[in-house]
């Protein structure tokens, strides 16, 4: 568990960190744990499948054990996120990786209390909503891959990794599909750990966007995480969803920095 002790930082940063440890049990992930920082290498050409989390050095020795955590990426020429919460940065880990040549994205760590109910997603003509578990990864999971990746603008090859992923864990995470007028349109993952319902990749089709489709997924995945019990929900907002998610009561609570490594061509 997270060291933070504010009640709303804490569960932004445990949820991802347990997506994490989750998705290194992947057959084609090759995985690295040390007391002091965890690695992942998936040998696939994007950084969203090549990451480094939990890096909790040793003041003083930043540079270091940043530079070799690094090493086997740089070898291989492999593209890869340095995943960063509250407990895990430092001004000195910030620019340690800097000098590396990192570039530093943030984004939000946001959160809302479930107990005080949903707010209703206006309606949209011809939308429909479905949420599933990923029992079956070459059915509903493949599906939301599909959508994930075009809304993303992520590689069609990835689409299978991005359907391994989703699928991990069926006793815990849930996909969403949204269909409007029968066209697969919209898409966004749950993943619950205790009370807490993490939002996780919603996307919308450039074509369908502007409608309230992202609006009224991101409530169906609140909903759905009520009522499996969920207390509160969090997110990691980007600049697009960021709006969206205010109209739906997330609070920014933190910053998540994330670190940026993609080979010079």
């Amino acid at each position: 568990m997270s060291p933070v002790a504010d009640p709303l930082v804490a569960p932004v940063e445990d949820n991802l960190a347990a997506f994490h440890r989750v998705l290194t049990t992947l057959p084609w992930v090759t995985v690295e744990r040390h007391a002091d920082v965890t690695a992942f290498r998936s040998g696939l050409p994007h950084p969203f499948f090549n990451g480094v989390f939990g890096a909790r050095f040793a003041p003083g020795t930043e540079p270091e054990r940043a530079a070799a955590t690094m090493a086997p990426f740089l070898e291989q020429g492999l593209p890869f996120l340095w995943w960063c919460g509250p407990s895990t940065w430092s001004e000195a880990l910030d620019s340690a990786l800097a000098g590396l040549g990192m570039h530093r994205e943030d984004a939000p760590g946001m959160h809302v209390p479930l107990t005080g109910g949903v707010p209703d997603a206006p309606p949209v003509p011809g939308l429909e909503i479905a949420l599933d578990a990923t029992a079956d990864p070459t059915a509903g999971a493949g599906d939301v891959a599909r959508v994930m990746c075009e809304g993303f603008e992520f590689p069609d090859e990835l689409a299978w990794a991005i359907r391994d992923v989703i699928a991990l864990d069926p006793a815990h995470v849930v996909n969403a599909m949204a269909t409007l007028d029968g066209e697969q349109v919209a898409c966004g993952t749950l993943w619950v750990t205790g009370r807490t319902a993490g939002l996780y990749n919603i996307a919308t089709l450039p074509a369908a966007r502007g409608r309230g489709i992202g609006y009224a997924v991101t409530a169906a995945m609140m909903r759905e995480g009520r009522d499996r019990g969920c207390r509160e929900s969090i997110l990691h907002a980007s600049p697009m969803g960021l709006p969206v998610y205010r109209r739906l009561g997330f609070v920014e609570v933190c910053r998540m920095p994330q670190y940026v490594w993609v080979p010079d061509h």
